[in-house]
């Protein structure tokens, strides 16, 4: 007897030392920002420091990255997918999987440093290897605290673009597609476009991201389809108001549209359109989505070039899911409506959106 009750005891203080040393083995630092092509990816919980190695909440970083993430409770594995590249991380298991999804024979175990973890119940993944996999560039800037990641040539450091004749042709601002696989949008995303444009959009005014599921959601809870979109609801649940495109005083203002809060264009000709898409891009920098009803279809401004306006199409044509695109920053007539025959000047109305 005198025995197991030492026994016990022994075991119990193990339980008490283990869980000291696990609970002191890592720490959140909540002063640490992470930052994709200068915007902020926003976890859940902070990222955690453990053996010097940073761990970060594995769902929040793919949906930043605009990857898929699956997570296996068979195997206590995440997978995450994007750009034509597969990673596999197990839990309390210090080797990756990483898979060319272009190469179906093109394997690597990449050994870690610090094994993945589940902490309050989300996976945590360590930063670096995981982009160093999918080849993004990372930089630890110790000034400020923050973690830098950049993809497709993005520079930290580069010269803001002004408030007024914005110029973001090459990558400052959120880019999503109808059929990309991550969404799984019903219809390979067919209707989509509005539902799209609000997630692309509603990421670059709010400084977060903003998914297409989330937008479908809001729709969803409104009755009828995620594509439909109810755009005060929408506006309400990510605390945006609808603004004026457009100033009242301008030639091209024809009045607001009381069900979308959008900006009637008035305007007879192309070059007249292309004049009020560049004043409500000088006005809303952060870009604005253009209506074109009589098609259907929307899509968002970015930016333009002298009298090039450049948009970020979320059509695809392909009638099944991808992870790859080719409509990102194109110029009018290298939109779906643009190369069906549709006139820029066709142009409805505009939307811009600015937190209240």
């Amino acid at each position: 007897m005198r025995s197991k009750a030492l026994s016990a005891v022994f075991a119990m203080i193990m339980t008490v030392l283990l869980l000291s040393v696990s609970s002191a083995a890592f720490a959140a630092d909540d002063d640490i920002d992470v930052l994709l092509n200068g915007r902020r990816v926003n976890f859940d919980s902070a990222p955690v420091m453990v053996d010097e190695v940073m761990m970060v909440e594995a769902r929040p970083l793919a949906n930043a990255m605009g990857f898929d993430v699956k997570w296996s409770t068979n195997t206590q594995s995440v997978r995450l997918t994007g750009d034509g590249i597969g990673a596999v991380l197990k839990m309390d298991y210090d080797v990756m999987t990483v898979s060319d999804l272009t190469e179906s024979d093109d394997v690597n175990q990449v050994k870690l440093a610090v094994a993945p973890m589940v902490i309050d119940g989300c996976a945590y993944v360590p930063l670096r290897s995981v982009a160093e996999a999918f080849g993004v560039d990372i930089y630890w800037d110790s000034a400020d605290s923050t973690v830098k990641l950049s993809t497709n040539g993005y520079e930290y450091g580069a010269a803001a673009a002004p408030a007024i004749n914005p110029m973001y042709y090459g990558g400052s601002h959120t880019f999503y597609f109808q059929n990309q696989s991550c969404w799984q949008l019903p219809n390979y995303g067919s209707g989509y476009c509005w539902t799209v444009s609000y997630a692309m959009l509603l990421s670059d005014v709010l400084g977060y991201s903003v998914t297409p599921v989330e937008v479908a959601s809001v729709n969803e809870a409104a009755g009828g389809s995620g594509s439909y979109c109810n755009h005060w609801k929408i506006a309400s649940a990510f605390g945006v108001d609808f603004v004026s495109a457009l100033d009242t005083n301008s030639p091209y203002y024809g009045g607001r549209d009381s069900n979308s809060g959008g900006t009637f264009v008035n305007c007879s000709s192309d070059y007249e359109a292309i004049q009020a898409i560049k004043e409500a891009l000088d006005r809303n920098p952060a870009g604005v989505m253009v209506r074109y009803a009589d098609y259907p279809h929307t899509m968002v401004a970015v930016g333009y070039d002298g009298d090039t306006v450049f948009f970020n199409e979320p059509m695809q044509i392909s009638h099944s899911y991808t992870d790859y695109s080719s409509k990102e920053y194109v110029t009018f007539d290298e939109t779906c409506i643009g190369a069906s025959g549709i006139s820029i000047g066709d142009i409805t109305f505009i939307q811009a959106l600015a937190v209240k």
